[in-house]
């Protein structure tokens, strides 16, 4: 079947898929730490803790935001919690709220890995990002919202469907 549906945005889409697929294949992982290894997911589960860490989100939210399933959620916070990565609380009154927070071992490995980072990964990206307006920064952040929308949506529970019988002879 040819592709002329995607039209000129062809090479955009291969572009995307071989970005999604590569971080598929890395994602699980443990590249990153200096004193104890982390994996992209376990990273990306730290940057949330740390960014909402004031507001006390409990581990549903995260799971919500971050486009996993509350059992994935699960397992990868138990791994950064075994690890001494991070720490879990609750709510005096409120036992079922589970309130993630870094560790202060955490913390050291993030600062570590985000100044790695920077410096390596995401330089050519921020300098990109630099040269943009804010205006084209915001389409940029459009078109992943987009992409982060789908691949959200495939997650949620199929709709259910009128079932049809058939009589059995």
């Amino acid at each position: 079947m040819k592709l002329e549906w995607m039209g000129e945005y062809r090479d955009i889409v291969g572009d995307f898929y071989r970005s999604a697929n590569g971080y598929s294949q890395i994602c699980k992982m443990e590249l990153f730490g200096d004193k104890v290894r982390f994996s992209p997911y376990e990273v990306q589960i730290m940057e949330h803790i740390l960014e909402y860490a004031e507001q006390h989100k409990n581990m549903k939210w995260y799971a919500e935001q971050l486009g996993l399933s509350q059992a994935t959620l699960s397992k990868y916070v138990r791994k950064l919690v075994d690890k001494g990565l991070l720490e879990k609380y609750h709510k005096v009154g409120n036992r079922k709220d589970i309130i993630l927070m870094a560790s202060p071992l955490g913390l050291e490995e993030y600062a570590h890995y985000s100044r790695q980072m920077r410096a390596t990964v995401f330089r050519e990206l921020f300098d990109l990002l630099d040269s943009m307006s804010p205006e084209e920064r915001g389409i940029v952040k459009k078109v992943f919202s987009i992409c982060g929308r789908w691949h959200r949506e495939s997650l949620e529970e199929p709709k259910e469907r009128p079932v049809s019988l058939v009589k059995v002879e």
